[in-house]
């Protein structure tokens, strides 16, 4: 074997490694986004179980939530309030939702199948939708807010 034929098959030796090595970074690149996708969904679920857990374990809350957002009843400064920070960190869950199904962490639709009509529940109340007027300029970019409302035009089934 002359000194060219080695040269051309260290080439193809070395074009072959350098394929399997690209094959073996591209499988690696595919399990860290996997793996970076469940931390996001980890990280959402765990913003969703404060508010779900305050909720279902505080029946102050609960009653407050039920009664303040319907308006069966008048609210005192510090009711209003409380009620107020609750529907802001609803809202402020429901837009993490919303930011990641945008980058495509979630699949397209998640957002408008799941924390959309559920937030879109809350701000059709007569205290919800009082408070979505005031806060939707505030702290939400313009984006999530036409979105919301886009979901709040829809008729509900």
């Amino acid at each position: 074997m002359s000194l060219q034929q080695l040269a051309d098959l260290a080439q193809i030796i070395g074009a072959v490694g350098l394929i399997l090595s690209l094959v073996f970074v591209g499988l690696q690149i595919k399990h860290n986004t996997a793996a970076l996708q469940r931390n996001e969904h980890n990280s959402t679920m765990a913003q969703w179980t404060v508010i779900r857990q305050a909720i279902a374990t505080n029946r102050d809350i609960a009653e407050l939530m039920t009664a303040g957002l319907h308006g069966d009843s008048a609210l005192d400064a510090a009711d209003q309030l409380r009620l107020e920070q609750m529907l802001q960190e609803y809202a402020w869950a429901s837009f993490h939702i919303w930011d990641r199904t945008q980058r495509g962490v979630f699949p397209k639709g998640t957002f408008e199948a799941t924390a959309g009509v559920m937030l879109a529940d809350l701000l059709r109340t007569a205290r919800g939708g009082e408070w979505w007027a005031s806060a939707k300029n505030k702290g939400f970019i313009p984006a999530f807010v036409a979105d919301v409302d886009a979901i709040l035009a829809k008729e509900v089934a």
